[in-house]
């Protein structure tokens, strides 16, 4: 079946990977489009020593339903998705993994922690605004590899309507016993978006990648 998001380009901002500092892969979420990325992400980091690959979703959706839903309930377009971030990846070769990020908000976010987690090795960092890895409750969600240290952030809010904390920390803590270094910020009351705590955390990070 032919995959529909590879119709989809993605867009790229900044300097050439092989010139910046270090890339960030950054994947919308659900009714999005890489501009949301841009405004409230992107432009709130504003380090022009950044290049951003920002994929974008066919239809605003990277896959139809929940990520705790059964797996097949979400395929073939969870496999689609996941065919693009490895494609990304591929692109990116000739950039030593320690110099790229990846980065989701809601939607986005999980399919970063899926991406990362299924191909598991130490790059420069992950950044999941609101998301962890997909599966019903009682997925065994453990990473088969070493993240040697990576540093991996997870924000959410504590009463978030689509992604619940109980999944964020069971998934920060799979990062963590593959060997990365988590970080967790749980906001109380927080609505749907990205606030501006994790701009600062997620900034550090990219700003420690870029100095590798």
């Amino acid at each position: 079946m032919d995959n529909p998001h590879l119709a989809c380009a993605p867009i790229r901002l900044g300097p050439e990977p092989a010139d910046a500092s270090v890339t960030v892969v950054a994947v919308h979420g659900r009714g999005q489009t890489p501009q949301y990325m841009i405004e409230f992400l992107v432009r709130r980091i504003d380090d022009p020593s950044v290049s951003w690959v920002l994929p974008a979703a066919a239809g605003q959706s990277w896959y139809p339903n929940g990520f705790m839903v059964p797996f097949e309930d979400n395929q073939p377009m969870l496999d689609h998705t996941l065919e693009v971030m490895a494609g990304l990846e591929r692109s990116l070769a000739g950039i030593r993994p320690e110099k790229v990020v990846w980065a989701g908000f809601s939607q986005g976010a999980c399919v970063a922690c899926e991406h990362v987690a299924r191909n598991p090795h130490r790059r420069g960092g992950l950044l999941a605004l609101t998301g962890g890895r997909a599966g019903p409750p009682g997925t065994d969600l453990a990473i088969d590899g070493d993240l040697g240290g990576m540093p991996v952030y997870f924000g959410v809010g504590d009463s978030d309507d689509w992604v619940p904390v109980s999944r964020v920390v069971e998934t920060a803590d799979v990062f963590a016993a593959a060997g990365a270094t988590v970080g967790v910020d749980i906001f109380d009351g927080r609505d749907h978006e990205i606030c501006d705590s994790e701009i600062r955390r997620a900034a550090e990070i990219i700003a420690s990648a870029g100095a590798r």
